[in-house]
């Protein structure tokens, strides 16, 4: 199953991470997201953590999620827990700038955890 992060454009207004989606298995986690209804998405994405705890794609959006509802801490907690995973799983990260470009989840968690870390100084 491929992964894919999309910039949202008030995710790079905000400086927030991009998220993640699963377009095989997008769902309506993925749909809550795009229309801003973190409360939904939160939920789906935790039934579906429940059933996959692993999987780095939804950790990397639940912890998007926590951080634009103003829980930046817990979001950190997820972000580590994609950094302690076995796998580093390829996604492609699409920004405004660019169609596509590969990463590492680890990688998108790592820049994430320097953002929430720059946004405390």
């Amino acid at each position: 199953m491929k992964n894919f992060l999309m910039a949202a454009a008030a995710a790079v207004l905000l400086g927030a991470p991009a998220y993640a989606a699963t377009v095989a298995d997008s769902g309506p986690a993925y749909q809550a997201m795009l229309d801003g209804k973190w409360s939904e998405a939160e939920t789906a994405l935790r039934q579906s953590l429940a059933e996959n705890p692993k999987d780095a794609s939804r950790l990397l959006n639940l912890a998007f999620v926590l951080q634009n509802t103003g829980r930046a801490e817990e979001a950190a907690k997820v972000y580590q827990q994609v950094l302690q995973l076995d796998q580093n799983p390829a996604v492609a990260v699409y920004d405004e700038y660019t169609l596509s470009k590969p990463a590492r989840a680890k990688q998108v968690a790592r820049s994430a955890m320097a953002t929430i870390e720059n946004a405390k100084r």
